[in-house]
């Protein structure tokens, strides 16, 4: 999971809903990693604040956000005085790195909740138990 930064409302509630559904995404052989352009100091702190169990990664020059195509909000937005930043993204993949599923925003709305991510991995499994 990409996520804007440590100042981001929507992002520490999306954070803090994985959180809570840790239970279930360990008992798929899930693990959660969240990405963020954002200062590793400060990742850092909200992290332990929100007492987070699973790595929470800085990627301040923006090397992993380009891998993966997440789109980067630059200082000339006309919407925001946030920085420069990466939007919300989430990407599954299986032990050898193949893309299941991936989600690109644009803004810092929209993305999936746990339950939702929930049900896509259902959906995935059950597709590809048929395959």
């Amino acid at each position: 999971m990409f996520f804007r930064g440590s100042w981001c409302s929507a992002c520490i509630k999306a954070l803090k809903d994985l959180e809570s559904n840790k239970t279930y995404f360990t008992g798929e052989n899930i693990r959660l990693i969240a990405i963020s352009t954002d200062m590793l100091a400060d990742l850092k702190k909200m992290s332990d604040k929100l007492q987070l169990s699973f790595p929470v990664l800085a990627d301040e020059n923006q090397e992993f956000l380009k891998q993966y195509g997440v789109y980067l909000h630059g200082e000339e937005s006309p919407y925001e005085d946030t920085g420069i930043h990466g939007e919300p993204a989430y990407f599954l993949m299986d032990e050898n790195g193949e893309l299941l599923y991936q989600q690109r925003q644009t803004s810092p709305y929209g993305r999936p909740s746990a339950d939702e991510l929930q049900q896509i991995i259902r959906f995935i499994k059950k597709k590809l138990q048929t395959v």
